[in-house]
């Protein structure tokens, strides 16, 4: 009779210790799906966010394109400081070093060839020269008059927003807005 009632407690004993695990692999599983679920809707937000600006560069590089020829894209460039613009820099089939300027609203298109003005890497080194920004933002390519500019936003050594916007063809200041 010992040995039944030995056996007995052992097994009480361990029904006592299954249930205590029970509820911790419960709420193990449970934060498992939680923390699963919230990277699912912080991966649909991300791409939902990002969703306007990759059409918008779809858009604009099927229109440079049709367009002005441009039969390779090296950047994208968005500019929005007033009225929105949507550039590409690329070549076209006879290797010509192009700008497209795809306004936002109207849709009006407009080719200029990189090499009648300053390109990317040479505005951010004027921007550096002049206000040496803490971090610069964007870099766009914007018009004015029917000219082109670079419109860069840029953090200053203060923290604050800064806006530039210098000429295409010689880098000129056009306009500063500091300390936004």
């Amino acid at each position: 009779m010992d040995n039944v009632n030995l056996i007995r407690k052992e097994n009480v004993m361990q029904r006592e210790r299954r249930v205590k695990r029970e509820p911790k692999v419960k709420l193990r599983w449970l934060i498992m799906l939680a923390i699963l679920i919230l990277g699912f809707a912080t991966f649909i937000i991300i791409h939902q966010a990002e969703k306007p600006m990759a059409t918008a560069r779809s858009q604009t590089v099927s229109i440079a394109k049709k367009y002005a020829g441009v039969k390779s894209v090296t950047n994208f460039y968005s500019a929005n400081l007033g009225r929105t613009y949507y550039s590409v820099a690329g070549k076209t089939a006879k290797k010509r070093a192009v700008y497209v300027i795809v306004a936002k609203k109207g849709g009006a298109v407009t080719v200029i060839n990189q090499n009648s003005g300053l390109r990317e890497s040479a505005i951010r080194s004027r921007l550096q020269e002049l206000k040496n920004p803490r971090k610069i933002n964007n870099v766009g390519l914007t018009l004015i008059g029917g000219k082109p500019y670079w419109e860069i936003s840029y953090v200053n050594r203060n923290r604050n927003l800064c806006f530039a916007t210098l000429s295409f063809k010689t880098g000129a200041v056009k306009k500063l807005i500091e300390n936004i």
